[in-house]
């Protein structure tokens, strides 16, 4: 195993909701480092949050939804995750009614982020039966990115059609990445044109 995949909440009734706490994840963690896969450095948790999770799992103790959620940051950080993201509108429209409070939500997961000192992911999205549209979702995006993102989640065509929500797609970060006049990481970057001099040499020999 390489990577160990869990839900995390910001409280300790919620993550009992998952089945888990923190002695279960330390265990998950420490059977991940003892296969000794990692190559550089030793980070081998993937956790995803959300705004309502808490309040889904009626553990909030009147606690607001913000609040909660960054709990769940302090978690994932204590955790030295290697990959952390909020799926901002994945519950829906009980928990972020439209499309403004799903922007709302996002914006304010990132800046809770950066206050914990945690490198997140947003996984921009809504659910069907939710107030919003793609429109949103794309203003979400650009308004995170250039706010400094770290990364979001893409699909094809942004359609998931097994959890029934939409999200981004991998044309997006082509967009963003033109008007923040970015570069993919450099492993990306060479992927294509290795590609490229692949396909050159297969046609060479046809």
């Amino acid at each position: 195993m390489d990577l160990v995949f869990q839900l995390i909440a910001g409280t300790e009734k919620a993550n009992k909701s998952f089945g888990i706490d923190i002695t279960v994840l330390a265990e998950a963690q420490s059977a991940a480092l003892s296969l000794n896969r990692g190559r550089v450095v030793n980070n081998v948790m993937y956790f995803e949050t959300g705004q309502g999770s808490v309040l889904l799992a009626n553990a909030n103790f009147g606690v607001d939804q913000q609040t909660c959620e960054a709990g769940a940051y302090v978690v994932a950080r204590h955790f030295s995750q290697l990959l952390c993201n909020t799926e901002v509108g994945f519950i829906g429209p009980e928990y972020l009614y439209d499309g403004k409070q799903i922007i709302r939500a996002g914006l304010e997961d990132h800046f809770c982020e950066k206050l914990v000192g945690l490198s997140l992911g947003c996984d921009i999205c809504y659910s069907n039966h939710a107030e919003a549209d793609q429109d949103d979702m794309d203003a979400l995006m650009t308004l995170s990115c250039f706010a400094g993102r770290t990364f979001m989640m893409g699909i094809p065509s942004a359609d998931d059609i097994m959890l029934n929500y939409q999200t981004t797609s991998f044309h997006d970060a082509l967009y963003l990445r033109k008007l923040l006049s970015l570069k993919p990481a450099p492993e990306f970057e060479t992927c294509p044109k290795k590609c490229r001099l692949w396909m050159s040499l297969d046609r060479c020999k046809q």
